[in-house]
């Protein structure tokens, strides 16, 4: 269940065919499969800020170089610090060579990417929390948690509540 938050300049790119191919840079850190459960719940999510929203330092950056946030939130335990350095660069990368920049650190640094672990026992999805065990058999084809969802929700009709 990883998510992509891009935030980018209005203009600057393509920003919804680089937050899919940034989605399949993501899952391919993770290490998660590459199916259509998988991708059903693997999000992104587009921010593109209008002229004069964005500044650098003091000052708006209307003329300047686009610069890039990109907000990574996976369970906790998906990514060890290999992953996530390998993640950083190729996000970035991916970022520079679809912008047509030469990929050097000068460029990287308008790229920033924030890694956002969410404590195991804190992801909901699908009406019931998912542990990273449970997102793992999901998309590895287990129906019993999707299963359990459903009865959790049937179980939860106003009626129920607090009974």
């Amino acid at each position: 269940m990883p998510m992509i938050d891009l935030t980018v300049p209005q203009g600057a790119t393509d920003a919804h065919a680089l937050v899919d191919e940034l989605t399949k840079v993501l899952l391919k850190w993770e290490g998660v499969p590459d199916n259509p459960v998988a991708d059903g719940i693997s999000w992104g999510f587009v921010d593109e800020v209008a002229p004069g929203g964005h500044h650098v330092g003091h000052k708006r950056n209307d003329d300047g170089p686009a610069h890039y946030r990109v907000g990574v939130t996976v369970p906790q335990g998906a990514l060890d610090d290999d992953r996530k350095a390998g993640l950083v660069a190729e996000v970035t990368r991916t970022i520079l060579e679809r912008e047509g920049s030469p990929v050097d650190v000068a460029n990287a640094a308008r790229v920033w990417v924030f890694v956002n672990e969410i404590p195991d026992g804190n992801w909901g999805g699908a009406g019931r929390i998912m542990r990273f065990k449970d997102i793992a058999r999901v998309v590895g084809g287990d129906t019993s948690v999707m299963e359990e969802a459903q009865q959790r929700l049937d179980a939860a009709k106003p009626e129920t509540v607090g009974a």
